[in-house]
């Protein structure tokens, strides 16, 4: 998986470092010089320049501060997958919220980098959601448990992905559902920290088309639900849906460049 990373002005948006902007000196180091050093030691700190001021990242804080003036920019780095779909660069429109995680999220649970579970307790409110969803289709069935996953980077791509909803569609509302969507144990990791990647698909049946399934039945998703020994593994996702279009098991659906992601923005049934 690779990762871009970014900086966020005063304006909200994130600016990937490295790429020219008609508001901001270009940075000395590129995404990938970031990445790379990042890995070979993820408490480090970098040294660079944009224009004729001199920067400091540090990995461990995630910040990134002017030493001259002691400004400091948030920093984010996220799976590059999420920004690199409709054949164009779109890091300078970038405008995430800033409110960085739900207030029902544990704080004590948030993480620099990832993601981290929080068990929910079944006298919660949002446990008990969750439960009446799932009963709807599955009664004879039982839940073992039911973990949160923070990653306040991948909700901040959510936050980011509606607004360009409403913009695209000349709304202040978006449709936006709690859906289920059925896996491989061995799977969960992965889109606990990346999230769901369409281009990863197959395993478990394309009956219409290439693309991530979600489906509003629990029961539906149960089928693409691998037993391990004795109990099964689901997600239920927030998912903003789009327009609906049949499809069939060798459509490949792709959007004109003007008009978004390929995944975000239709929903195929």
């Amino acid at each position: 998986m690779e990762y871009t990373w970014y900086w966020l002005d005063d304006s909200g948006q994130w600016i990937e470092y490295g790429q020219e902007h008609p508001d901001h000196c270009s940075a000395t180091v590129t995404s990938a010089d970031l990445e790379k050093k990042f890995l070979a030691d993820r408490e480090g700190i970098v040294l660079f320049r944009a224009g004729s001021q001199k920067y400091e990242l540090n990995f461990e804080d995630m910040v990134q501060t002017n030493l001259i003036y002691k400004t400091q920019r948030k920093v984010a780095r996220l799976p590059k997958h999420l920004f690199s779909q409709g054949g164009q660069d779109r890091s300078q429109n970038m405008t995430l919220s800033h409110t960085v995680c739900p207030p029902q999220w544990d704080q004590s649970a948030l993480p620099d980098i990832g993601f981290k579970l929080v068990q929910l307790s079944y006298t919660s409110q949002e446990y008990g959601k969750i439960k009446k969803l799932f009963e709807k289709t599955m009664k004879d069935y039982c839940i073992l448990q039911l973990q949160r996953i923070q990653n306040p980077a991948l909700w901040q791509v959510f936050q980011w992905q509606k607004e360009q909803m409403k913009k695209l569609n000349k709304s202040k509302w978006v449709d936006e559902r709690l859906l289920f969507h059925g896996t491989s144990l061995s799977h969960v990791s992965a889109i606990c920290e990346q999230n769901f990647d369409w281009r990863i698909c197959g395993t478990h049946g394309t009956m219409y088309g290439k693309g991530s399934y979600f489906a509003r039945d629990a029961s539906y998703s149960h089928q693409c639900c691998p037993s391990s020994i004795d109990h099964h593994s689901m997600f239920v996702a927030q998912v903003v849906v789009g327009d609906f279009l049949l499809g069939e098991t060798k459509s490949t659906f792709s959007l004109q460049p003007d008009l978004g992601f390929q995944t975000g923005f239709w929903t195929v049934m």
